[in-house]
C-alpha cells in the first residue's frame, strides 16, 4: 500500500508570496547634505570677508619691511576670494542635491571642493570631509 503525503510547503513559500514591505530610505544623504551646506556657507562667509577687505586694513597690519604692497595683497585676496566663493557655490550645491537624494556625482564633486574653501579656521573643510564621507557611504540612496 502506498502511502501519499501531502503537499507540505515550507515557511519560505509563504514570505515569497507576499509583498516585501518598502525600503525606508536612510537618513544619510540628509545629514551628509547639510555638512556640505554649512561648510558651502563658512566658505562663502570667509572668502567675502576676504573680498571686503579695504586697502587701508590691509596696510595698517603689514610690516615696514613686508616685500609685497598692499595693492598686489589686495589683487591677490581678490583672486583668492571669488576662486573660494565659487568653490563654496557648488559646494552648496552638493548639499542641495544631496538632501533631494538627487546626482549622487555632483553630491560627491561638492563634498571634494568643498575641502579646498577652508572657510572659517578650516572648520568648513572639516566638516565638508565628514558629509563627503556620509555621502560616500549612502550611494545606494540616491536616484
Amino acid at each position: 500500500m502506498e502511502t501519499t503525503i501531502p503537499d507540505q510547503s515550507s515557511i519560505n513559500d509563504y514570505t515569497l508570496d507576499q509583498p516585501q514591505p518598502p525600503k525606508q530610505p536612510s537618513s544619510k544623504p540628509l545629514i551628509g547634505g547639510i555638512f556640505l551646506i554649512i561648510a558651502g556657507l563658512l566658505g562663502l562667509l570667509t572668502w567675502a570677508s576676504a573680498l571686503a577687505l579695504d586697502i587701508s586694513m590691509i596696510q595698517n597690519v603689514l610690516p615696514p619691511e613686508f616685500p609685497y604692497s598692499a595693492e598686489q595683497l589686495q589683487s591677490l585676496l581678490a583672486i583668492c576670494g571669488i576662486i573660494g566663493a565659487i568653490l563654496s557655490i557648488i559646494t552648496l550645491a552638493g548639499g542641495i542635491v544631496a538632501i533631494r537624494r538627487k546626482a549622487w556625482g555632483l553630491a560627491v564633486i561638492g563634498g571634494i571642493l568643498g575641502l579646498f574653501t577652508i572657510g572659517l579656521m578650516f572648520l568648513g573643510s572639516i566638516l565638508s570631509l565628514i558629509g563627503l564621507i556620509i555621502l560616500i557611504i549612502s550611494r545606494s540612496d540616491f536616484q
